[in-house]
């Protein structure tokens, strides 16, 4: 027996299905429309960003670089069906974002597009609206100098055998001008007076800094592996069908040339001129020491002077690199180490590469200084004489780093 208070129930349950269903429709069409519009314009931005840092390498006009390629894959910013917005930020240079702390531009593109619905309009939602980002980062071209500018570089990872050490002696101070110290391990002053820096320089250390007026310890990110150091190396130009020149015996000037130097230890007590020349020491196993006079004078490879400068310009000496057996001490044996210091007659310029040597810097006692950039494995000054580098990075080693496009986010 039915009561008239139950007529209808089927419609309303059908009704009420009806609505589900069409939910259901709305969920499956215009969401996966939705989905696939969200998909798309992710797409158009990120290409529309990397145009835009590819118009800022070529000196093109970014925003509307940007706008065009999003305008051609269908995102006009007609305030409509879609609205696109471009913001250029710059990079400074120095700010460490960019390779060799070179300057640059992120570009980032934001696209909101509204897209219309079928099934949902029957709920009510007329359109469906995403928003979608894409950042790139455009680096310029640079010629740095190696390890951000720093005057003296020390190689040796160790965290016990400081890669720097400014030396023991009461005497030993350094003045340093024109750029700081880096340390692929930890570096020590025996005090806070025995190095002087300039203002704005600095000591920047993968591992701990001791006794530094400016100290940036703990740089990870500088961290140099047995690769790395390997890669620095040019290329041997004293093997067969190398460019390099094998000196006279007695020979103490060397001019125009990259001249092969394979007993290093024979230069001792002399004093060493280079004009536009470049010296491949090839010896794994010296102790040069300049005991009672001799000394370094002249300045390095020009580019492009003669056939292969433009691969040594800027480097005065370049020392064999002996991976399996890099020094241990300054008074060890069997290894590289050198007093370095600038002769009588004046001074030197240019780069030195030692990167598995020890290198006693001893200068010349003169305020000119050495003007030059000192690479080694370990770096101290074990003598009483004032050390001073002026350094300056023309004509040292200079090196070229290319601009770069990466797509952020």
């Amino acid at each position: 027996m039915k009561f008239n208070s139950e007529k209808g129930q089927a419609l309303i349950l059908i009704t009420f299905g009806m609505i589900a269903l069409i939910g259901f429709t709305a969920l499956a069409v215009d969401g996966g429309r939705a989905f696939e519009e969200k998909r798309h314009a992710q797409n158009a931005a990120d290409t529309a960003a990397l145009a835009g840092a590819l118009a800022y390498q070529r000196n093109g006009n970014i925003t509307t670089t940007a706008q065009e390629r999003a305008t051609s894959n269908g995102y006009d910013d007609n305030g409509t069906t879609n609205d696109v917005t471009v913001t250029v930020t710059n990079i400074a240079a120095g700010s460490g974002i960019c390779p060799g702390d070179a300057a640059g531009k992120e570009i980032t593109v934001d696209i909101v597009p509204n897209t219309d619905t079928t099934f949902a309009r029957v709920l009510g939602r007329n359109t469906m609206t995403n928003a979608v980002t894409a950042t790139s980062r455009a680096c310029t071209f640079i010629v740095s100098d190696p390890f951000n500018g720093a005057a003296v570089a020390g190689l040796n990872p160790s965290t016990s055998s400081c890669a720097y050490d400014s030396g023991q002696s009461n005497s030993a101070h350094w003045t340093l001008k024109g750029g700081g110290i880096f340390s692929n391990g930890c570096a020590y002053s025996k005090n806070g007076g025995s190095v002087t820096l300039d203002p704005g320089e600095c000591v920047a250390t993968v591992g701990a800094a001791s006794n530094f007026t400016c100290m940036q310890p703990n740089q990870t990110s500088m961290a140099l592996s047995s690769a790395d150091i390997a890669a620095m190396m040019p290329p041997n130009p004293c093997t067969s069908g190398g460019i390099g020149i094998t000196p006279t015996s007695g020979q103490t000037t060397f001019t125009n040339g990259v001249y092969c130097i394979s007993d290093l230890d024979a230069l001792d007590k002399k004093d060493i001129v280079l004009n536009n020349a470049t010296l491949y020491v090839t010896d794994l196993d010296f102790g040069l020491k300049f005991a009672g006079g001799g000394g370094f004078n002249g300045s390095p490879t020009i580019s492009g002077t003669y056939t292969g400068s433009d691969t040594y310009a800027g480097y005065y000496m370049i020392i064999a690199h002996n991976p399996s057996k890099p020094c241990t001490a300054f008074n060890a044996k069997g290894v590289q180490t050198m007093q370095l210091r600038g002769n009588s007659g004046g001074t030197f310029s240019g780069t030195i590469l030692a990167p598995s040597a020890c290198l006693d810097i001893r200068g010349n006692g003169e305020p000119s200084g050495i003007n030059t950039q000192i690479i080694g494995w370990m770096v101290s000054s074990n003598g009483n004489a004032e050390v001073y580098i002026n350094y300056n990075p023309n004509p040292d080693l200079m090196t070229p780093i290319d601009p770069t496009i990466t797509l952020e986010k």
